[in-house]
């Protein structure tokens, strides 16, 4: 049997030949997809990469990857890295000095390394610089270049100009049934403080993976196609890891986002993360809580400005139904003095009436002497009426003189 060692040993011996058999630096590219500066300003993360990177495919690796857990099935390799404080000062520097961003996970990176190993630790990679250059490629150079397409399309802006419905209540999810996200989404939703009601329909999706893509957007068509019974749609993801996050980096799906005859609001990262989908989006939220928060917001915003146009309401109603009332007790007051002025003027029209009628009153003539003789019944104007034999029949003041015509002579 050949010599036992101990663990340590065994591993002091693996550094050895490590250290012996690698002692030069190698620019290695790969996926930034985990990353922390911890005590003492020292830089700790994770490298991966993936069955679909093209320097995989091209390097003709026919293993097959494994499926690991938290969306990392398409992975084919995965090194712990380091990075030492003052080197990590100087990298992570220049590096944001050239790019614009910080360096953080879900970036894809060329570094020097120096390959090591720990009794302890194991493999590690000890990162020595990064070349800015090449990371502008791939996550962030895709990015930039999906969204310039959409501008270049006309359509990037197209979902934020759709207003949000003021009482915004019925809401299309997508998300994974079983997301932690999305439970939060619903209890967050159904236990608000103002006791407002929301109805909540899910269209599942995949959330992490290659789905997405693929699944997101039928979810959306589905919507799209029942567009009347929705006031807005969210589209919900809760952790995981922040290199996933790349799957939401897609040209069809934020096309087909930018496009939604419904306004959408995405919570679909963490406090740091940002998608092509957050920027076509009508709002951007960091988590499912927020965007629970946001629409319960949105609806107290929307009951404040209803009971201030209910008091308006009810303010003018008062205002013109006293202006009525007063208007009616002016008509009032004007119809009761047009119609005095009309009987008093009346009153004095029939009294001018009755004096002309009193005047012309044969009985006053003949109280003054006169007399009125009438021929059958008509009033003696003109010999012309006179026959022989006539009845002639005369008044006179106090009685009636009867007399037979016999001769009469014409003036």
């Amino acid at each position: 049997m050949d010599s036992i060692l101990t663990l340590y040993e065994l591993n002091t011996l693996v550094r050895e030949t490590v250290e012996d058999g690698m002692s030069d630096t190698y620019w290695v590219q790969g996926e930034l997809s985990e990353g922390r500066q911890g005590y003492g300003g020292h830089f700790y993360g994770e490298m991966v990469q993936r069955a679909d990177d093209d320097s995989y495919s091209s390097a003709g690796r026919g293993t097959s990857p494994r499926h690991n857990k938290a969306g990392q099935a398409n992975q084919v390799a995965k090194a712990r890295v380091t990075c030492w404080a003052q080197t990590w000062h100087q990298v992570s520097q220049k590096f944001e000095e050239a790019t614009g961003h910080p360096l953080q996970a879900g970036m894809k990176v060329l570094a020097e390394v120096s390959v090591t190993f720990h009794q302890q630790y194991g493999y590690s990679l000890n990162v020595l610089d990064i070349d800015p250059s090449y990371t502008l490629g791939d996550a962030a150079r895709r990015r930039r270049e999906i969204l310039h397409q959409l501008e270049q399309d006309g359509i990037l802006h197209d979902n934020q100009t759709l207003p949000i419905p003021m009482l915004a209540r019925r809401v299309a999810v997508v998300s994974s049934a079983s997301a932690a996200g999305y439970g939060d989404f619903c209890n967050q939703l159904e236990n608000n403080d103002y006791g407002f009601h929301f109805e909540l329909s899910l269209f599942p999706a995949v959330m992490q993976g290659a789905r997405v893509e693929e699944t997101v957007i039928s979810a959306l068509e589905r919507i799209s196609r029942e567009q009347d019974r929705w006031d807005v749609v969210v589209i919900i993801r809760g952790g995981g890891a922040t290199s996933d996050l790349a799957d939401f980096d897609s040209y069809p799906l934020a096309a087909c986002v930018a496009q939604m005859p419904l306004p959408i609001i995405t919570g679909i990262g963490h406090e740091r993360d940002e998608t092509v989908l957050d920027h076509v989006a009508h709002t951007h939220l960091k988590t499912p809580t927020a965007v629970a928060s946001f629409l319960i917001e949105h609806m107290a915003d929307t009951a404040v400005r209803l009971e201030e146009l209910g008091r308006k309401i009810g303010m003018n109603v008062t205002e013109q139904l006293t202006k009525g009332q007063h208007r009616m007790e002016l008509l009032e007051q004007r119809f009761v003095h047009d119609v005095s002025n009309i009987l008093v003027n009346q009153r004095h029209r029939i009294d001018m009436l009755d004096l002309r009628l009193k005047g012309v009153n044969p009985d006053l003539l003949l109280q003054r002497g006169y007399s009125m003789t009438l021929v059958d019944g008509r009033l003696l104007r003109d010999v012309s009426q006179l026959a022989e034999g006539k009845v002639l029949t005369t008044r006179i003041e106090h009685g009636e003189i009867n007399s037979i015509v016999q001769s009469w002579k014409k003036n």
